[in-house]
């Protein structure tokens, strides 16, 4: 009968261990495919008036800068300048709040 329960809990230890192995490997899964998402992210924001359009990388790099032509034509530099920054700022702030977003989606539900 010792043999019997040893086998029995055996498959038990072996059933549990296949159990948390499966949860890494989806866990480890998520992690990937969430440093992919994170690694090609980009991030745009537009001015209030839609003359100046910002994208900004996972880096919080600026990687596309678009200047409606009347606003370079008749705002001052200052002006253009103060909104191009701004507008830069903004993109950045999306890119934190969509990172949020992603690690928040890629957690594991409470306990599993």
């Amino acid at each position: 009968m010792t043999e019997t329960a040893d086998r029995a809990a055996d498959q038990s230890l072996r059933a549990d261990l296949q159990d948390v192995y499966g949860r890494y490997e989806d866990l480890r899964s998520g992690v990937d495919e969430l440093q992919r998402s994170i690694a090609t992210m980009q991030v745009s924001a537009a001015s209030e008036d839609g003359a100046v359009r910002a994208t900004v990388d996972s880096d919080g790099r600026l990687v596309d800068l678009r200047l409606d032509q009347g606003a370079c034509r008749e705002w001052s530099t200052e002006t253009l300048a103060r909104v191009i920054v701004e507008t830069v700022q903004q993109a950045s702030a999306g890119k934190v709040h969509q990172i949020e977003h992603l690690v928040n989606n890629h957690r594991p539900a409470e306990g599993t």
